[in-house]
């Protein structure tokens, strides 16, 4: 077996930019997840809206081009077999690979909920990236002025975990965004699987996901061969208020477990010990003395302060937004875990409502109107709890949101100058 690293959590976290990994077994070659750090884009100037949009500093004014370790690594590998990912986030750079031929016959494992979010977030970045072709003109052949010298120094310290040197700098993974018909042929070539669902790879692999717990749609990979079992471990969380909660049975009796992303540990480091530490605590949680019942170590891992601490956080955020609408404010959230958005939505409701407050809300996203239909007909992705609200007597939606809109508090609308919200 060989392992290799091609990309570290970028500066959004193991979320929004996880890790990835080039794992060799069995005479197989998988990707281990394919993000985008789109942390580069700080470094370029937003498209104008009009003559007096102000100076852009030292922005660059261009088309954006987009850090993708995890494809140009495999790229340079010569091709892979097969992509497991682990998250929607952890797709959007799998259209760079499928655009290329030697990519042709790779094949993409995604679980079905992360895959339709996957496609949705691959959607707004490409439709994004498209309102800077418009006012810059498409991409020419050849790389662009602006990665040469200073402006191109800029981009690459505005990608964290990136050293700059002025010799032997790669700038392989920085690259030109895929178009819309890429995204098509990567949507084709993707398998989808439930959690639980057995694949046989190869005729020699046996893949698996299960909920990692972190979000809707993300997984755990156990991959089986003849001579190994592994388990591909992400940022985790064992009991969710949303998602379902982790597998903890995919975790035992494997030989190896690559763990990931450590970020789902920091929770637990009360005194902000180092990675390290953190490590150690880890270690010390998971190994078992002899003798000692399992069920006693899962019950250990599977507490409630996950869900505690994560709602404490919410509702200190509606504290805020409460006190905001009091003073005559208005409060701008931006979007990003879905699970958490929507937890956000039921919270931000019950506080408006206690105090009575008759505030709308307003969600701005192309893809708002698709995620809201579906998010509250995936009761198979949900944990136990919300499963129950959907067969319950009194046939509660899994999420609030459901009111909201028919109550007419909450608008969709698909961007800021759509007519009716300004």
């Amino acid at each position: 077996m060989k392992l290799t690293c091609v990309a570290t959590p970028g500066s959004g976290g193991g979320y929004h930019s996880p890790a990835s990994h080039l794992l060799e077994v069995e005479g197989v070659r998988l990707l281990l997840d394919c993000p985008v750090d789109l942390s580069s884009l700080a470094a370029f100037a937003p498209v104008p809206l009009g003559p007096d949009s102000g100076d852009a500093g030292d922005l660059i004014r261009a088309v954006p081009h987009y850090w993708s370790p995890a494809a140009a690594a495999a790229a340079k590998a010569g091709g892979v077999d097969a992509v497991l990912v682990s998250s929607a986030t952890g797709m959007l750079g799998l259209p760079f690979l499928t655009r290329l031929p030697s990519f042709a016959n790779t094949k993409v494992y995604v679980t079905e909920l992360a895959a339709r979010i996957g496609k949705l977030m691959m959607g707004q970045l490409v439709e994004m990236h498209s309102e800077f072709v418009r006012y810059y003109g498409p991409d020419l052949d050849g790389s662009p002025k602006w990665m040469q010298g200073e402006k191109l120094h800029k981009l690459l310290s505005s990608l964290q975990n990136i050293v700059i040197e002025d010799e032997g700098m790669d700038l392989a993974p920085l690259m030109p965004l895929y178009s819309a018909p890429n995204l098509e042929e990567c949507m084709r070539k993707t398998q989808t699987v439930k959690y639980g669902e057995e694949v046989c790879f190869n005729g020699m692999l046996m893949l698996k996901a299960s909920s990692s717990g972190l979000e809707l749609g993300n997984c755990v990979w156990s991959i089986k061969g003849p001579r190994a079992s592994i388990t591909y471990l992400p940022s985790t969380v064992f009991v969710s208020a949303h998602a379902l909660d982790c597998d903890y049975n995919s975790l035992k009796e494997n030989d190896i477990i690559l763990f990931s992303d450590f970020s789902s540990l920091n929770v637990m480091d009360e005194n902000n010990e180092n990675l390290g530490e953190n490590a150690m605590v880890c270690d010390d949680s998971l190994s078992r003395a002899d003798g000692v019942d399992e069920d006693e170590y899962a019950q250990c891992l599977s507490k409630n302060d996950d869900i505690a601490e994560e709602i404490e956080r919410i509702s200190f955020i509606c504290s805020c937004i409460s006190d905001a609408i009091k003073s005559g404010g208005s409060v701008l959230i931006p979007i990003g875990r879905l699970g958490v958005i929507l937890l956000i939505l039921e919270h931000i409701s019950e506080t408006l409502l206690s105090s009575n407050m008759k505030v709308p809300i307003f969600m701005i996203s192309g893809a708002a109107e698709k995620i809201i239909s579906f998010t509250n007909a995936v009761p198979e992705w949900l944990c136990k709890p919300r499963q129950e609200k959907l067969f319950s007597r009194e046939e509660e939606a899994l999420f609030g949101h459901v009111e909201l809109l028919k109550e007419g508090r909450l608008f969709l609308f698909p961007h800021l100058y759509s007519k009716g919200l300004l």
